[in-house]
């Protein structure tokens, strides 16, 4: 079998089609034997990756401008039911969102979506909540839709923060210097921070936190890794909830990693009605 087949027969199946167009498009401009092997290197190593984001991480999500794909381990929690009546909707903003963290004792503002897990844990006894794990999408887009009812859309992440960090007894010092090791310290992170999936994608600045509670908040121990965008009109926050003795096989830091790769967002203030101005989702970054 010659070199060209066995370099193809190694692609995902996925590839053939996209394969076979480089291919055609190499041939009929009469690119040389290097070049062919350099497109070709390169189109197995784009369609690996891909392999990779869809082996780990769900198929993807989208709503409120907002699009991404999830740890593989998490399914969505459906929203609550909507009234389908004139009165049920005129109390639509009494029903009790139970999506929301209250296992926290709070309910958090600008919640767009949550996700949940049964995890690999060391949880004593037979105790379901010591190996759950849930992830929080969170977005300014609300109130950008409720601002007369004193909500500042610019000012949001730190809203959320605060009662975040509150909830647990943590004080965040000042500013963003700390490192991915420390926990309760804000850090930049640059996510893809290298080769080979920067090829792939724009790097994106996230501003990040783990944070580990400084009290009790439930019956078995956690950890929470934050991570948060802000563009010129929206701002995004992911928030993973999970237990402390969580496995290692779980590799919920890495695929947490993926998931803010994928993360795309249309920066643009909805219209009143609840649409998105401008076009649908683009990379988590401001322009």
């Amino acid at each position: 079998m010659c070199w060209k087949h066995v370099l193809i027969r190694r692609l995902p199946r996925t590839a053939s089609v996209e394969l076979a167009l480089v291919l055609l498009t190499c041939f009929a401009s009469g690119c040389g034997a290097k070049k062919y092997e350099e497109r070709l290197a390169a189109t197995s190593e784009y369609f690996e990756y891909k392999d990779r984001i869809n082996t780990e991480l769900t198929p993807a999500w989208s709503g409120r401008g907002i699009s991404l794909q999830v740890p593989g381990q998490f399914a969505l929690v459906p929203p609550p039911s909507q009234p389908d009546t004139e009165e049920g909707e005129a109390n639509a903003s009494l029903v009790e969102d139970h999506r929301q963290p209250h296992y926290l004792g709070i309910e958090l503002p600008g919640l767009v979506s949550a996700w949940k897990a049964n995890v690999q844990a060391d949880a004593e006894g037979d105790d379901e909540q010591g190996r759950t794990a849930y992830l929080y999408l969170f977005s300014n887009y609300d109130w950008h839709l409720q601002s007369g009812e004193g909500n500042n859309p610019s000012t949001y992440l730190s809203e959320l923060e605060r009662q975040v960090t509150s909830s647990i007894g943590v004080f965040l010092p000042e500013g963003d210097g700390g490192t991915g090791a420390q926990k309760n310290v804000r850090y930049r992170e640059t996510i893809p921070s290298g080769l080979p999936d920067s090829k792939f994608g724009p790097p994106q600045d996230f501003t990040a936190v783990t944070l580990s509670p400084e009290i009790p908040v439930s019956d078995v121990p956690l950890e929470m890794q934050m991570y948060e965008w802000a563009g010129s009109q929206i701002q995004v926050a992911l928030l993973m909830v999970y237990p402390a003795s969580v496995s290692p096989q779980e590799d919920l830091q890495e695929r947490l990693r993926l998931t803010m790769q994928t993360l795309a967002v249309a920066d643009q203030a909805p219209r009143a009605g609840g649409t998105q101005g401008g076009n649908g989702p683009g990379p988590a970054r401001s322009f």
